[in-house]
């Protein structure tokens, strides 16, 4: 059941806590933090809404899973087109901004997470629902 205190926090939460995810992500190859855990906690920020103004009508996560898996594994075996050991990183650059393979890696260990997770949630949610 949702209450006006519920709603009126989550608004303020919500995005918080994706806006963390987020960064988490970001920062994970110089300290604690990285795809698995932004995922999961961008998902705990999702949920969240969903516990508050209730879940969004069915969606395809699957799709989110896919591409996750797909990112997350050619990157981390592209390493073997150029005869390194899988999952070696690189550093390129787009502009003045330097990209590690290891942050799009990264990326689509976040994807998989973040999708994963609202997938399985929504699946026991309709299982219980009446």
């Amino acid at each position: 059941m949702s209450t006006l205190v519920l709603r009126t926090v989550a608004r303020v939460v919500v995005p918080l806590g994706v806006l963390y995810g987020l960064r988490l992500l970001f920062v994970g190859h110089d300290a604690p933090g990285g795809g698995f855990v932004g995922g999961l906690v961008t998902a705990l920020a999702v949920l969240a809404r969903w516990l508050a103004f209730g879940p969004p009508p069915p969606r395809r996560w699957e799709r989110g899973v896919t591409l996750g898996v797909g990112v997350a594994a050619a990157t981390g075996l592209a390493a073997l087109l150029v005869g390194r050991p899988p999952l070696t990183h690189a550093v390129t650059h787009l502009g003045p901004v330097k990209v590690a393979t290891s942050l799009v890696f990264d990326v689509g260990v976040y994807v998989l997470v973040v999708s994963a997770t609202l997938a399985a949630v929504r699946t026991l949610w309709e299982a219980t629902s009446p």
